[in-house]
């Protein structure tokens, strides 16, 4: 579609009730959103609400019996995959597997790969869980947050097809960056529209705001999942996992790589593992 073709950019109302008729996500995901106090439960009645979902319970043990968790093969349940990774880990991964569920039906239009869409953004995830892990924060929560960064993008390009392949043409043209398009033609940028989507999926805030403001970080308060979004963002452009649009390398911010405090000389090393897991994680969750 030509630029010149596109309808006006859609009212907030309109935004609104296009993210509502996407998908939710499974009751049993929506049960392990309802906070930490879950975590006192008797494991085995809650690996079978898990496991009641075939779907999910598979995709959700692929991902254990990766490299990724170092234990390929090892994990025969999910509720094996309680007592051995911890209900946190097995709660990320069910919340993960979950959103590509829900999301992986979607039929985007023009111009848009689904499968470059998601190699972007389970590299991210794995960056940010390993960016965590060297900066002393939650590294289950910094894999969802990586692995859902983007959605606004999945959600605007199914919820306004023709609007969305106007973005694309005048982006991928590099006539204007991918936020301006977004701005010009629908009048709100993927990151909001992301947010929204986690917000009616009834995610936390701090993951709401990892979406939100991953390509603003310096508006984020510190010690958020912001600034591990963001980087590892930065970090799988640059080790070129792929991307929707063949985009440039985006700047890394300084506020967000300083709050983080990591050394360079620690991260270097784990660049290549990063390289390493990205392959197993995303063949595990989109098999």
């Amino acid at each position: 579609m030509s630029p010149q073709a596109c309808p006006p950019p859609p009212d907030r109302d309109t935004v609104a009730a296009r993210i509502a008729a996407l998908p939710s996500l499974p009751s049993v995901a929506a049960e392990l959103l309802s906070g930490d106090a879950i975590e006192e439960l008797d494991v085995a009645p809650l690996a079978r609400r898990i496991a009641a979902d075939q779907v999910l319970a598979a995709r959700a043990l692929r991902v254990a019996n990766s490299p990724f968790y170092g234990m390929p093969g090892m994990v025969g349940s999910i509720q094996e995959a309680i007592v051995v990774l911890g209900f946190r880990a097995v709660r990320s991964l069910v919340i993960s597997a979950a959103a590509v569920q829900a999301l992986a039906s979607l039929k985007p239009g023009r111009n848009f790969s689904p499968r470059t869409f998601w190699r972007h953004s389970v590299g991210t995830a794995v960056a940010a869980r390993h960016l965590a892990m060297l900066s002393g924060r939650n590294a289950e929560a910094a894999f969802t947050a990586g692995l859902l960064h983007d959605i606004g993008q999945l959600v605007l390009c199914v919820a306004f097809p023709r609007h969305y392949a106007a973005v694309l043409a005048r982006s991928q043209g590099h006539e204007l960056p991918l936020v301006a398009a977004e701005l010009e033609y629908l009048g709100l940028t993927h990151a909001e529209a992301g947010a929204m989507l986690a917000t009616r999926w009834g995610l936390p805030q701090s993951m709401r705001e990892a979406i939100a403001l991953h390509h603003q970080p310096d508006e984020a308060r510190a010690d958020s999942l912001v600034d591990l979004t963001h980087v590892a963002n930065v970090l799988a452009h640059g080790l070129e996992f792929s991307t929707p649009l063949e985009e440039p390398v985006p700047p890394l911010s300084d506020t967000a790589w300083n709050r983080l405090n990591i050394d360079w000389a620690r991260l270097a090393p784990t660049l290549d593992q990063i390289a390493n897991e990205f392959e197993d994680t995303l063949h595990a969750l989109l098999a």
